[in-house]
């Protein structure tokens, strides 16, 4: 259940240190629709009709530092699904056996957008990596999502400051297979809710302190996200919590 890594990303993983990502002393963490929580157009909930096999929505992942961060060369995030019912529905089997294989992608390209800080300035390779079912704890109703992009060293490593809000990630949902004609995938019109868990900053290798590992709510609820209203899916059965590096190459296999 998981997609192979793109040649050139994963040569680039693999050449970075498997060492743990070290902890940031204070860090913050957001998950909306439509762009960043510092555009006005983000909402922490989206309602879909439901009634359309066109058009799409689109999820921000972004994040604050507690402390300047530099040598940065690539980002990864992994954000979890809980939903209300007692299994994931065909309308959330993203996965490569599921009902919507490919309705879900990833971008890392913001240079349309300006509301939060981009880092990556439309330079970065990356995809949506993996997503596993039953991931984190095991429930059928569960699954996590990972995502990586990363930046040719020639390019030039990047500084991150503590000012600002930053860009992480973009995760794409289709809405493919919501209604005929065609195979019609069950539950669009059910509550979900997506938890931001983690976003690893990746450095140079040998930068001083290692990678940077950003795992906390930037305020009440702001790495949450619900669709449909979210009600009878427990955000907080997905809490953000320290995601090794060991274990997300594992998600890959």
């Amino acid at each position: 259940m998981t997609r192979a890594i793109p040649r050139v990303l994963a040569i680039l993983l693999l050449a970075w240190p498997l060492a743990a990502a070290s902890p940031a002393l204070a860090e913050g963490l957001y998950l909306t629709w439509n762009d960043c929580s510092l555009a006005p157009a983000a909402t922490h909930d989206f309602a879909s009709t439901c009634a359309s096999n066109l058009g799409l929505q689109t999820l921000y992942c972004a994040f604050r530092l507690s402390a300047p961060v530099d040598s940065v060369l690539g980002v990864e995030v992994v954000v979890d699904v809980q939903h209300a019912d007692a299994a994931l529905p065909g309308w959330w089997r993203l996965d490569p056996d599921g009902c919507r294989a490919g309705a879900l992608t990833a971008s890392f390209d913001f240079t349309a957008k300006t509301a939060c800080g981009d880092f990556l300035q439309g330079q970065a390779a990356g995809d949506f990596l993996a997503y596993v079912v039953t991931e984190p704890h095991g429930a059928a109703n569960q699954a996590r999502i990972v995502a990586a992009a990363s930046i040719l060293p020639e390019l030039g490593y990047r500084q991150l400051d503590d000012a600002t809000t930053y860009y992480a990630a973009r995760l794409i949902l289709s809405n493919a297979n919501t209604v005929p004609p065609g195979t019609v995938c069950s539950g669009c019109a059910d509550p979900a809710c997506l938890v931001l868990n983690s976003v690893i900053l990746r450095r140079q290798p040998g930068a001083v302190g290692g990678d940077v590992f950003v795992g906390a709510q930037g305020g009440d609820n702001s790495n949450f996200a619900t669709w449909q209203g979210g009600a009878g899916a427990s955000c907080q059965a997905v809490p953000a919590r320290a995601v090794t590096w060991g274990r997300i190459k594992s998600l890959y296999r």
